[in-house]
């Protein structure tokens, strides 16, 4: 089974097609672009692939959802998985000094603070693969590639730093892509589009009053507004169960029924192993809660006023 993913070989979009479970021997075939990834999926029965939806330092990636939502008509997601993301410092020589580093540029926002304190100059990539291969032809210049243990070792470098990343534990959620609805799994999740006929004030009220009248979690939303309808708003949801269960049927005949128009992004087995998280194990800075006190409260109904600058 062919899937497609953002190329070359050696990027995390292609590590990501090793944690499939629902497909057998797949075929990885590299892309220059997400675009193409979904459009080839869009129109070629049969292809399937594999684009990131979420990370841990962006949240979800709404221009990736948008093409999902607005420029397919028949691409539904299969399956998701989260690729856990180590980076690390790799040279010809453990021992010898840093003065540059090469990545991917995304790879080297991620890393900025361990660039920074040691002033080192910075190159781009097209892949940490290619970083690696770039280190290789330039042994003993004092270049470091930032990458993967996985991509590092496989290239026969050595690792120079291990702790290079601004936020550790980095995660990423890919989705498989494909032409049709995964089967039951018993612990699913479904993905829908929900876009209200007109702008009313407590819409959101009652499609979460449709779910929970059936028994279903609602576990994400997100809201983007349309320039077809100015004022109106695409709602995409995620709940708990498959689009074949009776509760959740039930809440999509009663979205429609109401006014809303409902796309279908599709039905797949719930991740088994760690979620993407925000980089902090804290709550927001400057919450109030019950243990709060007086004054605090006071605070949050009446925050302090913008200084007059004019």
């Amino acid at each position: 089974m062919i899937v497609c993913y953002l190329g070359p070989i050696g990027t995390s979009d292609y590590r990501a097609v090793d944690l499939l479970s629902t497909v057998v021997d797949p075929e990885p075939l590299p892309m220059s672009s997400v675009a193409e990834i979904i459009q080839t999926v869009n129109y070629m029965p049969g292809c399937l692939g594999i684009v990131p939806l979420e990370d841990s330092t962006n949240g979800e990636l709404t221009t990736i959802l948008d093409r999902l939502i607005f420029d397919a008509d028949s691409v539904l997601i299969r399956e998701e998985v989260v690729l856990v993301e180590d980076i690390c410092a790799f040279g010809t020589d453990p021992d010898m000094v840093i003065t540059s580093v090469v990545s991917h540029p995304l790879v080297l926002d991620l890393c900025s603070q361990f660039i920074k304190e040691r002033g080192l100059a910075m190159r781009h990539a097209i892949s940490t693969a290619e970083a690696c291969r770039i280190v290789v032809e330039e042994a003993g210049s004092g270049l470091v590639a930032l990458a993967p243990p996985r991509v590092g070792e496989s290239s026969g470098l050595q690792v120079n730093a291990t702790e290079v990343l601004d936020t550790p534990d980095l995660r990423t959620r890919y989705v498989l892509i494909g032409s049709e609805v995964a089967p039951r799994s018993g612990d699913d999740k479904t993905s829908v589009v929900v876009t209200p006929s007109v702008d009313r004030v407590g819409f959101l009220a009652e499609v979460a009053a449709r779910f929970a009248k059936h028994g279903v979690n609602m576990t994400s939303i997100l809201s983007r507004p349309l320039q077809a309808r100015i004022g109106n708003y695409a709602f995409h949801i995620t709940c708990e169960g498959h689009i074949s269960d009776p509760g959740v049927q039930a809440a999509m005949d009663e979205l429609i029924d109401f006014g809303a128009s409902v796309k279908l992004l599709g039905s797949y087995p719930r991740w088994k192993g760690i979620e993407v998280t925000t980089p902090s194990s804290l709550l927001p800075l400057g919450s109030v809660d019950s243990a709060s006190t007086l004054e605090e409260r006071a605070r949050l109904k009446q925050p302090r006023a913008a200084a007059n600058y004019v």
